[in-house]
């Protein structure tokens, strides 16, 4: 029924925005994404001709604070950071996502320039919607416009949460709250009814985990000695083992 929706990505040369991997994307996928979420299949069939394939190599740059935009992106595959980073250079992650969640489209809405920079944290493959197709669809869609409204509601919602954390929260417990939300990202994607008290496995170095909380790799890695200690968790190379659920959530509530 969706054979026209279907997308094959063939392997070729790898480079900046090339196709890297093999995937067949459907509609069935299509409806997963937040701003789709509220059609059905053959309401996505349009976009058909309209989705645009890149891959990313690690570490690549999708897009930089402050570039023209002109395109939103939907993640089929591979995670993207997206960060912010001050005049002085001190760098701050907003958000760590993974495949069926977009990016870049607040910039689509009002035409302006990159609120942050998109970098790619493992090979990433994405489907690309350029601002005239987008902006077309919506016209045949205006629920589009109301569901991206609430994800970029979410998304404002989030920014307030941090400003606060971060001006009232010491870094241990803003820590323990970031963890866990990588914790239930991680339940989420595993397809787990919710967490559950058995240690948890997040690919996060000291680096990463620093620029989400907002404080430096010296004072995390205090903070991760601090809870080896307490047995609540462990760390390995660029992994962060949760051994004891429920004391991390003692310590994000204090």
């Amino acid at each position: 029924m969706y054979a026209s929706l279907r997308i094959a990505w063939h392997k070729e040369i790898s480079g900046p925005g090339v196709i890297i991997s093999v995937i067949m994307v459907n509609a069935d996928f299509l409806v997963t994404v937040p701003i789709f979420s509220n059609l059905e299949p053959d309401d996505l069939l349009p976009l058909a001709g309209k989705l645009h394939r890149r891959g990313y190599q690690k570490g690549e740059v999708i897009f930089h604070q402050d570039d023209p935009a002109d395109r939103m992106h939907i993640i089929v595959g591979g995670t993207i950071r997206i960060s912010i980073t001050s005049d002085d250079g001190r760098e701050k992650d907003l958000a760590v996502l993974q495949a069926g969640e977009c990016f870049g489209e607040m910039a689509l809405l009002d035409g302006s320039n990159r609120s942050a920079t998109a970098t790619v944290v493992d090979p990433a493959q994405t489907l690309a919607l350029y601002r005239e197709d987008f902006m077309d669809f919506l016209k045949g869609h205006p629920e589009v416009v109301a569901q991206t409204t609430r994800l970029l509601t979410s998304r404002l919602r989030s920014v307030n949460l941090m400003l606060g954390d971060l001006a009232f929260l010491d870094v241990p417990t803003r820590m323990a709250k970031q963890l866990l939300d990588l914790a239930q990202a991680y339940a989420d994607d595993s397809g787990q009814n919710g967490l559950q008290n058995k240690p948890i496995e997040l690919p996060m170095g000291q680096d990463q985990l620093a620029r989400l909380v907002g404080a430096s790799r010296e004072t995390i890695s205090r903070a991760l000695s601090s809870y080896r200690r307490l047995g609540i968790l462990s760390t390995s190379h660029r992994r962060i083992t949760i051994l004891d659920l429920e004391a991390l959530e003692r310590m994000a509530s204090f």
